[in-house]
């Protein structure tokens, strides 16, 4: 027997079903064709939030993760803290300089986002002021990674054909300490902790981010967003470190190895945990620590720490809704590191 002719599902009730489903289907379909459309309008009147124009770490080289050979893109804060030009090399680096031709006299700078020089347009980044203060040729090879990764640059860097000798590694204390040489399970790659639905309408829609903006930019639609845990404020997400001797041992064996193949300086970028919250004890804890490790092996070691402190304003370094430095930290950093390596 048909499901039509069925005593428990007379022709009249299915077809107010079927005609059910066809609305919710019409609704549907208007609710994606007025977002479709109202995206399109978006990126016509307001190109500055096309996603396709914001720049990404999308070019793969062993277990790094560099920016697209050749790519002309922006970096922009949905805060209006920054709106920067980003120009990568056919090396996947963000560096007028090719590597591969530096020697022996040249410097290599290796990091991660605070190195790459995230929100600074790239003559602002300590790298390129060193070479000014220095008058010698400086290579910027950095991405969000950690220590691992700083080791892998410069192997890449070493693959391309790079012969220098003397290397500067900027040290991120707030999140680049691991267990290295051991797996760490469950962590995300580093650099990586955006929602994964965010990530992806942060890369594809127009929409969001104009949307983002509005609410970033507007008091009161902020303050609704940060009491619904939507956004949580700059100084509030710090990561912070827990005193473990293993993690602090660990990073430093990592780094001695490095400095057994290169004359390597390190350089110490503070934990903004120093200045903020609840666990400035223990910060200070571990940064003491890790520097004392270093020196123990007998590591050059440059910490910025003191010179933060100098104007006792550490954090007016740094972008107001950014953890990164702004262009007077580059300039302080470039200052600082100029000065040791001409001692």
């Amino acid at each position: 027997m048909s499901a039509e002719a069925s005593p428990q599902m007379p022709r009249a009730e299915t077809g107010r079903r079927r005609r059910g489903a066809w609305a919710v289907l019409a609704v549907l379909a208007g609710l994606v064709a007025g977002l479709l459309l109202t995206e399109g309008l978006t990126r016509l009147f307001f190109p500055a939030f096309d996603p396709s124009g914001r720049f990404e770490f999308t070019f793969p080289v062993g277990p790094l993760v560099l920016g697209q050979p050749g790519a002309d893109a922006r970096q922009i804060k949905n805060t209006g803290d920054y709106d920067v030009s980003v120009h990568i090399n056919s090396h996947g680096l963000r560096d007028a300089n090719d590597v591969a031709t530096a020697r022996s006299d040249d410097i290599l700078v290796v990091g991660d986002s605070f190195t790459w020089g995230w929100g600074v347009e790239a003559q602002h980044r300590f790298s390129d002021q060193l070479q000014i203060l220095s008058g010698r040729r400086t290579f910027n090879l950095s991405t969000p990674t950690d220590i691992d990764g700083y080791a892998a640059l410069l192997a890449y860097a070493k693959t391309l054909g790079s012969r220098a000798g003397r290397v500067v590694i900027a040290v991120c204390m707030e999140n680049d300490l691991h267990l290295y040489g051991r797996t760490r399970q469950g962590e995300p790659p580093p650099g990586d902790t955006a929602p994964a639905l965010k990530e992806w309408l942060s890369s594809h829609s127009a929409l969001f981010l104009l949307a983002v903006t509005a609410v970033q930019q507007t008091p009161w639609l902020r303050d609704i967003a940060v009491k619904a845990g939507l956004i949580v404020p700059n100084l509030e997400g710090i990561a912070k470190n827990e005193y473990d001797p293993a993690f602090i041992e660990a990073s430093a064996n990592r780094l001695q190895a490095i400095a057994e193949r290169y004359r390597t300086l390190v350089v110490l970028i503070p934990s903004r945990a120093l200045w903020v919250g609840n666990s400035r004890a223990v910060e200070d804890r571990v940064h003491t620590a890790f520097m004392v490790a270093l020196q123990r092996r007998g590591i050059d070691v440059l910490d910025l720490q003191p010179l933060l402190e100098a104007q006792g304003a550490p954090l007016s370094y740094h972008f107001a809704n950014d953890g990164h430095w702004n262009a007077r930290g580059h300039a302080l950093a470039a200052r600082a590191i100029s000065q040791h390596l001409a001692r």
